[in-house]
């Protein structure tokens, strides 16, 4: 039989210790975001879904041709959490559209130059569980696009 015997200094680093695992996990903690689907129906939205899951609106369709992987594009774009708080934004900027994520490389494919589209992107076709900057690990994300043109 062991026999630990515990002195003062050592009862306060446990009983702080243990306060601190317990009360780290009860505290005010930041609301969870809201899914896809919980954003759509909140906010009354009608949004077409693919087989991946992306969900999207268009809001014009725009002219030939469609973009695909291999082409630069240039868009002007903001990104948001959806809970509104927006990560990104850019004007007038061009991307090749392979190497964006792959919410985006299948969605602005379904639009032409001047088309404007809403995406709505799973945490699997955006950033999945790494997270990136200020978008949390395995959080969906929106973006509102209008593709300028397709070079």
């Amino acid at each position: 039989m062991i026999k630990f015997k515990l002195n003062h200094r050592w009862i306060i680093l446990l009983t702080f210790a243990l306060s601190s695992v317990l009360f780290s996990s009860c505290g005010d903690d930041e609301e969870a975001l809201p899914t896809i689907e919980e954003y759509v129906t909140t906010n009354g939205l009608t949004t077409q879904v693919t087989s991946s899951g992306l969900h999207y609106i268009i809001e014009n369709e725009g002219t030939p041709p469609n973009p695909e992987v291999r082409n630069a594009i240039t868009i002007n774009y903001s990104g948001y959490l959806l809970n509104g708080q927006q990560f990104d934004s850019g004007s007038n900027v061009t991307f090749t559209l392979g190497n964006l994520i792959q919410g985006w490389q299948e969605g602005l494919q379904l639009i032409g130059s001047g088309g404007s589209i809403r995406l709505f992107i799973p945490a699997n076709l955006a950033y999945g569980s790494r997270g990136a900057g200020s978008i949390p690990p395995n959080t969906d994300i929106g973006f509102d696009i209008d593709l300028i043109s397709v070079q």
